[in-house]
């Protein structure tokens, strides 16, 4: 090894926890990156394996470090990197569809839940959810999770009452079909559990439905509906409302019966035709007078029942609403002393947000009930309020602590050298929080000049990156420029231009600018794109004229192709070559158009090539017999040579003969049999060699699995062991090795003289050099070597000597892992020097 090589050598090779820790962390050469999964894995500084693994954001590796690594920090860590891989948070994430894989195959609730409230991608954030049955996580993704989907279907796996009535309160404005939604959930439950006021109240929203398609008709189909909802309540109705709905229903059905015949009862039958005729002149008007009076009667009877239905529903509407509000008053109370008893025990636990829900939902409640409270009860709400009030104050004392926090990161932005954008992010998150403690405070707190230094602070993090977002803003605007640019070209461009190239360039040009307007200010990308669309169109029918013209002029080549096929005249050959040429002249069309015109063309041309080509043959057919029988010998003999198996004996002596006795003169067909025999000598020699190795590589195998067996890294070694064929170098040493290491008796791993000495043999028999620290030691058993062969005792070839290296290897006791690597690295360097 170079001096230059053993002082100079690379970071990340060094002692030195921290500038391994150091080089690990930014350094770009290739070898380094490769190592990055080792340093992770086996580096004995923690930080060291921690900047290895968040270099290489694997999340297997993140996985197996965060329950396996020896440091709580690195497990922690790694923990924090897996979660975040898979929710997408991380710029190397993997692909949703393979992170969906790695989800589903984990049982981690911790996972789940991070996934469900952190995943940038809905169906990740859907697959979570599924997996999660916990109330508070489910109603909080129903109001916060950014597919509207996903809201409305979580809202369909809440069944609790409670948690839904908060669902539709907290939701009433930021999303009303979740709320609507948790409604009809929360009167279905009610339904379902038999309330006398849900089951009323439904019951008198049915009947004044089907009033209101009394008064004005409906469809049959949403009389229907109403019906069909009251048969699912009917039972549980109070039999007032049963009455109401059943005159209802009775009302609908006489205004909508047929009439009967006017004149059936009006006159009797009389003989006679001309009789007849006079009696039916005579009860016509009799008839129309009466049936005005069945009309006007049963008007009067229908507005009658429907006033004596009013008048019912309305007394029993007042009474039901007096029982009512009374029930409501109960549950309002009822409520009230839940909710006091939340605050309270909200206030021992020290939750201070839920104790900020509960004394909100206490003051909401207590101004809902008319009248004075019980006298326990206001005095658990007096005591209630005075831990309150201490509890806020301390809450603001704190709440200014994290808002002088705040300050102080907003501060040490500017000599933090982040990038503009994730400068405006943490801005934006400090806004954001600052706007959180100021409504959890209900809006009460009282910052001051807090407020001032935090809205300085904002102004001057956000201060050096203005340049940055002027920038962005010039690279914009330089976009929108070239756009416009590439409109005005368009737009310049004449009607019926010639340039094929130039037309399809400007395509290609439009149509990227119209993928790349995210590079544009928002609000211009509206009318850029429309502007952009209508010159794709521009372009499209100036390529199509063209692709039409070329079309025309090629249907002409394919008429004078198909002429000269049918006649194939004196000069047939120029003729056809002539026609290639002006068919590359007339450029390219619309493709589909121009394939099915060349298939035309060239099965014209293919026709007047074939008759040429039958006219060749015959004349060359007499010459192409006499060096068949030399193709066929040459063919046979590369076909022998080409496969790795032994030719079969006599079958090159047969073909050698044949050859010699043809006496081919062809030079190319002399060179080829040549060129075939070569490669049988070389299959041959190949063959003899791969047997000489055979026994060393079977070694090589029944040592891996003895080695697998000694560190407990390969499960299988057990089944593989008995598949692999014993070798004649050292098969009793290895079997008695891997049974030890299988009975757990295997010794340790070690690095001595022998192991050494052995070492530098194998690697001075393979030609290749030692490591510094094994230099002289190989000096040493040279010079035994040299002394062995001048005294006769040297083995008497490679091969031999190798099996003796191999056997006392075998014989030592197992090594430690660098030297197993030198060791493979010997034996094929070993293996490829044998003759």
């Amino acid at each position: 090894m170079k001096l230059t090589a053993l002082f100079n050598k690379p970071r990340w090779q060094s002692r030195n926890a921290s500038e391994r820790r150091d080089a690990v962390a930014r350094d770009q050469t290739p070898e380094l990156i490769a190592e990055l999964a080792r340093f992770a894995r086996e580096d004995d500084d923690a930080q060291v394996r921690l900047a290895a693994l968040q270099r290489l954001a694997d999340p297997a590796m993140a996985q197996r470090m965060a329950h396996d690594d020896a440091d709580a920090e690195v497990r922690k860590q790694a923990r924090s990197l897996w979660l975040d891989l898979l929710a997408g948070r991380h710029a190397k994430a993997p692909s949703v569809a393979e992170r969906l894989r790695l989800l589903r195959a984990q049982e981690d609730p911790e996972l789940d839940e991070h996934v469900a409230n952190r995943a940038t991608e809905a169906p990740l954030r859907q697959a979570a959810l599924a997996r999660i049955d916990k109330p508070s996580l489910l109603l909080t993704r129903a109001l916060e999770d950014p597919d509207p989907a996903i809201r409305l279907a979580l809202v369909e796996r809440i069944d609790d009452e409670k948690q839904l009535e908060r669902l539709a309160e907290r939701a009433r404005k930021s999303d009303k079909a979740v709320s609507r939604r948790a409604r009809e959930r929360i009167e279905a439950l009610r339904i379902a559990s038999g309330q006398d006021a849900a089951v009323e109240q439904r019951a008198r929203k049915l009947c004044e439905q089907i009033e209101q398609s009394l008064r004005v008709p409906s469809a049959a189909t949403l009389e229907a509906e109403l019906i069909a909802q009251w048969r699912a309540v009917e039972a549980l109705a109070p039999a007032s409302l049963r009455t109401r709905f059943a005159t209802a229903l009775e009302l609908i059905a006489a205004a909508r019966a047929p009439r009967p015949p006017a004149a059936a009862s009006s006159a009797p039958a009389v003989a006679g035709g001309a009789d007849t005729a006079s009696a039916a002149t005579v009860a016509a008007p009799a008839a129309d007078s009466e049936a005005s009076a069945d009309d006007a009667a049963a008007a009067d009877l229908s507005a009658n029942l429907i006033a004596q239905a009013r008048f019912a529903a309305s007394l029993d509407e007042a009474q039901a609403a007096q029982r009512e509000r009374q029930q409501h008053q109960r549950a309002l109370l009822h409520d009230l002393q839940q909710a006091q008893r939340d605050c309270a025990q909200a206030l021992d636990a020290g939750a201070a947000a839920q104790a900020h829900q509960a004394k909100a939902r206490t003051d909401a409640l207590r101004e809902q009930i008319e009248g004075a409270l019980p006298g326990a009860l206001q005095q658990a709400l007096a005591a209630t309020q005075e831990r309150y009030a201490e509890l806020a104050r301390w809450q603001h004392w704190a709440d200014n602590q994290r808002r002088r926090q705040l300050c102080e990161d907003l501060e040490a932005l500017p000599a933090a050298g982040l990038h503009p954008d994730a400068v405006a992010a943490k801005v934006r998150d400090a806004q954001r929080e600052w706007q959180l403690l100021d409504k959890v405070e209900g809006g009460s707190a009282r910052v001051g000049g807090l407020a001032r230094r935090f809205h300085g602070a904002c102004r001057a993090a956000l201060e050096p990156a203005r340049g940055y977002f002027r920038k962005r803003q010039e690279l914009r605007e330089g976009h929108a420029a070239q756009v416009a640019a590439l409109l005005a070209r368009i737009a310049a461009l004449p009607t019926d231009a010639t340039d094929p190239a130039l037309v399809r360039t400007l395509r290609q040009a439009s149509a990227d600018a119209l993928r790349d307007l995210d590079r544009i200010e928002p609000r211009e990308r509206k009318g850029l794109a429309q502007s952009l669309k209508d010159a794709l169109r521009t372009l499209d029918a100036q390529i199509a004229r063209r692709d039409d013209a070329v079309a025309a002029l090629k249907s002409g080549l394919i008429a004078q192709a198909q002429a000269l096929a049918g006649e194939l005249p004196r000069g047939a050959a120029a003729s056809a070559r002539d026609l290639q040429a002006r068919w590359r002249e007339a450029g390219n069309g619309k493709r589909a158009r121009d394939q099915a015109q060349w298939q035309e063309f060239r099965s014209a041309l293919d026709r007047v090539f074939g008759q040429l080509d039958a006219q060749r043959a015959e004349r060359s057919q007499r010459e192409d017999e006499a060096r068949n029988q030399a193709l066929a010998l040459c063919a046979e003999l590369e076909a022998i040579a080409s496969t790795e198996a032994e030719p079969e004996r006599g079958a090159v002596t047969r073909i050698e003969t044949a050859w010699n006795a043809l006496r081919v003169d062809d030079a190319g067909l002399r060179q080829r049999h040549a060129a075939a025999q070569a490669r049988l000598r070389d299959r041959a020699h190949a063959r003899e060699r791969a047997r000489r190795q055979a026994r060393f590589l079977t070694w090589q195998e029944r040592y891996r699995l003895c080695r697998n067996a000694e560190t407990g890294t390969g499960d299988d070694a057990r089944t593989q062991w008995p598949q692999v064929a014993a070798s004649d170098i050292a098969s009793i040493a290895l079997t008695q090795r891997f049974e030890q290491a299988l009975a757990g008796q295997s010794r340790a791993a070690e690095a001595t003289d022998a192991h050494r000495d052995v070492m530098v043999e194998l690697e001075a028999l393979a030609g290749i050099d030692s490591p510094a620290e094994d230099q002289e030691r190989r000096r040493a058993r040279q010079v035994e070597r040299l002394s062995a062969r001048m005294g006769g005792r040297a083995p008497s070839d490679a091969a031999h000597e190798l099996t003796g290296l191999l056997e006392r290897w075998s014989g030592l006791a197992p090594a430690v892992p660098a030297l197993d690597l030198r060791l493979d690295r010997a034996l094929r360097a070993a293996l490829d020097a044998l003759p």
